[in-house]
């Protein structure tokens, strides 16, 4: 995603349906989904949720896919594999995402360093190129600078749940949104924005997001996500063919 492409056309246009879908909001009407994921973006056709054999998949494998990361703009490197304290946890391909440049060479810090599956980073690292900065700059008129996203990895159960399914943290499948901190040292909250302006990015950035990932809880969906963004490509259902969006 290197220099002009085609996906600048893709981000302008999307841009410009997310204010008029806010616009929308704004009149009582339901504002439109977001433009598709460019299809060489989109996840293969879902299939079981993941449950890898070993904590770390194919060394090669691991290598190919930071190459095409780190060539892509992305500041990535090889993490050891967190130690497992449940049986269905592991990564297949950990790696830790430090930061995202964009296509005029500003970059978007990730000071947490979160430990993600290598290829989820792929998918987080384009929808912040391509999604949650420019629509920074277009709607705040402010550079995205750095977002605060937590560990990333984490070998736990859904919400914490005891004796519920493994959630996609423990396979490095899921982030968390917690702020979103601009050059002009504004922060702005998850939880709560400062104003109209900040309301109608965050909506615009999260809806959106419900075109990149599968899932995608942020406050209003339930209390363990009144203060984040949760964001994953886990599958759902026995079909996998359908998306959580709230």
């Amino acid at each position: 995603m290197n220099g002009a492409s085609p996906w600048g056309a893709l981000v302008a246009v999307g841009v410009v349906a997310l204010v008029a879908a806010d616009s929308g909001a704004a009149m009582g009407q339901q504002p439109p989904l977001p433009p598709p994921r460019p299809a060489e973006l989109t996840p293969a056709p879902p299939g079981p949720t993941p449950q890898p054999a070993s904590p770390i998949g194919s060394e090669g494998e691991r290598q190919t896919c930071l190459s095409k990361l780190v060539a892509g703009g992305a500041r990535a490197e090889s993490a050891t594999a967190p130690a497992l304290n449940a049986e269905d946890c592991g990564i297949a391909s950990p790696i830790r995402l430090s930061s995202v440049t964009l296509a005029n060479g500003d970059g978007v810090s990730l000071p947490d360093h979160p430990i993600l599956d290598c290829e989820f980073a792929t998918v987080v690292a384009d929808y912040i190129r391509l999604i949650v900065a420019p629509l920074g700059e277009a709607m705040l008129h402010a550079k995205v600078a750095a977002i605060e996203t937590g560990s990333g990895y984490e070998c736990r159960t859904q919400d914490r749940v005891v004796g519920a399914k493994i959630s996609a943290h423990g396979h490095g499948l899921a982030v968390d949104f917690v702020s979103i901190a601009f050059a002009d040292q504004r922060r702005l909250l998850v939880e709560r924005q400062a104003g109209a302006d900040e309301t109608s990015y965050f909506r615009a950035v999260r809806t959106a997001a419900c075109g990149w990932f599968t899932t995608v809880l942020g406050p209003g969906a339930d209390a363990f996500h009144a203060n984040n963004m949760h964001l994953d490509i886990e599958s759902h259902g026995s079909s996998g063919a359908y998306r959580i969006c709230e």
